[in-house]
């Protein structure tokens, strides 16, 4: 599903959190599917249960997955759209916190804009059919 950085600045939990939200928004886990179990998720990213359990209680605060006990954990009906909100929130938090060490740089909107066409302007050459 995910890989775990140990040598990330992201706590772990907050990375398991993270890693089943883009899981989720990129369609890799749809609604109503099952999700590993608290051991079966420790076993597979190499972490303490304890540590995926709060992760998952996390989630479940959240309205990405649920519990249906006897059974085990599910994604919501409504987590595709939680997280892919969520995902644009964070891009949007990361553009802001780009702009302003932009300006902080002394570096003019236009010349940001500039960089950003350009970017985006290879990034579809990259990936048009030839």
């Amino acid at each position: 599903m995910f890989r775990i950085d140990a040598n990330s600045d992201v706590p772990v939990f907050q990375q398991i959190v993270d890693g089943v939200k883009s899981a989720i928004a990129r369609g890799a886990c749809r609604p109503g599917e099952a999700i590993p179990s608290v051991r079966g998720m420790a076993a597979e990213v190499l972490v303490n249960p304890n540590t995926v359990a709060k992760a998952y209680r996390d989630l479940e605060r959240e309205g990405v997955i649920q519990t249906q006990r006897g059974k085990g954990l599910f994604v919501s009906p409504d987590a595709p759209e939680l997280c892919r909100e969520d995902r644009r929130n964070t891009v949007l938090r990361k553009l802001n916190a780009l702009i302003a060490e932009a300006q902080a740089a002394g570096i003019p909107a236009s010349e940001l804009a500039k960089a950003i066409g350009e970017e985006r302007a290879s990034d579809h050459e990259q990936t048009e059919p030839e």
